[in-house]
């Protein structure tokens, strides 16, 4: 450590109209244990009140240097340098809380509970990623909560609560548009973020504009799907001879998908020994209960062309990359931005572009509303209206 470290910290600020004087330092206490090791405690006074409150970290005597009141550069081989700085940056977080929650005041009795309080609640990255953790959801939903607050970690960190504002949030959409992601990835980010910012509100934490201001936006996307005919490409890709080995996995689960609507979700549930019959029974990722679909000849089949499908299993991330090489193949060249969940689109246009049942479609689907399932009713019927242009 340098030799210009400030000796303690002092902090003076104004909470509820009340002056406020915070000092804090660490010293080592100077009773040794039988190995001769002192404890190293934190001396905090808050307004003439004062706590000395141990660190549970120990070091030898000689290795203590008081004018810096950390340990020796040269013997700290255990981060206890690190482990110290991090107590004092707590502070400093506890300090600022209270200083922009005017309505809050700190005593030292306040700042104990504080400091030892293990849920984050000064800086909403470090809250998110705990409470990601804490709360038991599905993997997938885990999955992409955390993706969603790595992108905003990556646009600024730490972002204290009292930075969250409606600019914030205007200016981080327009980060997110510049570097690629769509109107309804937007969306979906901030109804992610917006959900533990409900959840800080919810206990307790200061949040300094209406939450219900924030906007999701439209998280209706395009649902891009593939044509018949295209399905029918990569279909003779999958059973040909002439197919990467490599790429056996992915197209494997994307065309199962495409002749069998489910989500990458429920297809990672599934075993081979799931297959019995010409049907399957999953639990299904919205609705948590039993769903049983029949698989036709075709889904049959690709189950059989691959024996490491349902065996070997994949990350959607992996899926959707190695798919997007697929599409730009020679042999292919379909010029869709495909994913996983394309999939399940397409086969939902595809049934219909057959002749199927929108009733049918609703209950394959496992839709509880109708109107879900009339999404790809209207995308087929426009397809439709479009072809009374070849007249022209």
């Amino acid at each position: 450590m340098t030799q210009n470290r400030p000796s303690f910290l002092v902090t003076k600020l104004v909470t509820n109209t009340k002056f406020m004087t915070i000092t804090a330092h660490f010293y080592l206490n100077n009773y040794k244990r039988k190995d001769g090791k002192c404890q190293i405690f934190y001396d905090v006074s808050i307004n003439g009140e004062r706590d000395r409150i141990p660190t549970g970290l120990y070091i030898d005597p000689e290795r203590w240097d008081n004018n810096i009141r950390r340990v020796k550069k040269k013997f700290d081989t255990e981060d206890i340098n690190l482990s110290l700085d991090n107590m004092e940056s707590k502070t400093t977080e506890i300090k600022t809380h209270y200083r922009l929650s005017r309505s809050a005041y700190l005593d030292i009795k306040t700042f104990r509970n504080e400091f030892f309080n293990k849920t984050p609640k000064y800086d909403f990255i470090s809250f998110a990623k705990h409470h990601i953790e804490k709360v038991p959801t599905k993997d997938s939903t885990k999955r992409m909560a955390r993706s969603v607050i790595t992108k905003l970690e990556n646009y600024k960190y730490p972002i204290p609560f009292s930075s969250l504002t409606l600019g914030f949030f205007e200016d981080y959409k327009g980060y997110l548009y510049s570097k690629g992601n769509k109107q309804t990835t937007i969306a979906g980010n901030i109804k992610t973020i917006k959900k533990y910012i409900n959840l800080a509100k919810k206990h307790g934490l200061f949040i300094n504009f209406d939450i219900d201001d924030l906007k999701v936006g439209s998280m209706k996307g395009s649902k891009t799907n593939l044509t018949i005919h295209e399905v029918e490409i990569l279909k003779q890709y999958y059973f040909s001879e002439t197919i990467d080995r490599g790429h056996l996995l992915t197209l494997g689960y994307f065309l199962f998908a495409c002749y069998t609507s489910l989500r990458i979700s429920e297809i990672q549930k599934l075993r081979r020994i799931d297959f019995r019959g010409d049907a399957v029974t999953f639990h299904s990722e919205k609705t948590d209960k039993p769903h049983t679909i029949v698989l036709n000849n075709t889904a049959k089949a690709i189950i059989e062309r691959h024996p490491a499908l349902f065996v070997n299993q994949i990350t959607p991330e992996s899926i959707n990359r190695t798919l997007k090489t697929i599409m730009k193949l020679n042999t292919i060249n379909i010029k869709k931005n495909v994913s996983m969940h394309t999939g399940r689109h397409t086969f939902a246009t595809n049934f219909l572009r057959k002749g199927g049942n929108v009733r049918d479609l609703q209950q394959i689907l496992n839709h509880s509303s109708i109107l879900t399932t009339m999404i790809y009713v209207h995308i087929v019927e426009k397809e439709s209206n479009m072809a009374s242009f070849i007249m022209d």
